[in-house]
């Protein structure tokens, strides 16, 4: 999958469309009519509590689909504030036709909960690197250069880094001084190693640069050019294997798809 995964999405529109969900429901329950009911909302119920209904499940739909570090506390907070809401809506009316509603919010709440402590989710969240969906547009570069003084072959090449192809033997979390010739213009950018591929007979390495302001502008040059060229890696891109369609049917056929999968 080349996109950000579908199971994201589709929670993150499902807490955007939960209020609109709340009112329909709770119509029927009271017997309003949808007007009659918003109504009630804005004019009855207190000001903190209609912002509750209405504000902070679309704000959580947001932080999901953020998909950041602070946006993944910041969902948490919202769960932990709509929680204490029906709890609260519960305790005031003290209806014990309400009390199921309210064990079954407890209950998806705890699912919703548990799904995010999926340390295949959390790697969403917590590690930029896993967010592949974020990656600048890399080019076929397919050109020789140095790698700490050593050949090595730069088989593609992006605004954030490269990945090149035989040179040093590295590892992930190394440094490495890039160095390259191109149309005339010699380039000299520093990097980090954040991927090492496991082949050990041709190990490959992904490259994130450290620029300077000065390398950012030749690099950038350089990709321009590339992009005029044509010379985008396909493979990269979101192709039709990555559509809603095909992700719906992986999930019900073969139960794939609904934690986010990384390639080792």
């Amino acid at each position: 999958m080349k996109r950000k995964p579908w199971s994201l999405i589709i929670i993150a529109l499902l807490h955007v469309l939960a209020p609109f969900g709340n009112l329909v429901l709770n119509a029927l329950r009271s017997g309003r009519t949808l007007q009659g009911q918003w109504h009630y909302w804005f004019e009855v119920v207190p000001k903190p509590l209609f912002f509750i209904y209405v504000a902070v499940p679309m704000m959580a739909g947001l932080f999901i689909y953020l998909c950041r570090r602070w946006s993944y506390w910041a969902y948490l907070g919202c769960l932990g504030l709509i929680f204490l809401s029906n709890l609260y809506s519960y305790w005031t009316s003290m209806n014990w036709s309400t009390f199921p509603a309210l064990i079954l919010v407890v209950i998806v709440d705890l699912i919703v909960v548990a799904y995010f402590v999926v340390p295949s989710v959390q790697k969403v969240y917590f590690d930029p690197r896993m967010r592949w969906w974020e990656a600048a547009p890399r080019y076929n570069f397919n050109h020789e250069g140095l790698a700490n003084g050593a050949k090595a072959f730069i088989k593609n090449l992006g605004q954030g880094g490269l990945f090149m192809t035989s040179g040093p033997l590295l590892n992930e979390g190394d440094s490495v001084d890039m160095k390259w010739s191109y149309q005339g213009q010699d380039v000299s950018v520093t990097g980090v190693v954040v991927y090492k591929s496991p082949r050990a007979a041709a190990p490959g390495y992904g490259v994130k640069f450290n620029h300077t302001h000065e390398t950012q502008n030749q690099v950038k040059a350089i990709v321009d050019h590339l992009h005029k060229e044509g010379l985008i890696v396909v493979e990269r891109l979101p192709g039709p294997e990555d559509s809603f369609s095909v992700w719906l049917k992986k999930l019900m056929t073969r139960g794939e798809g609904l934690f986010p999968k990384f390639k080792s």
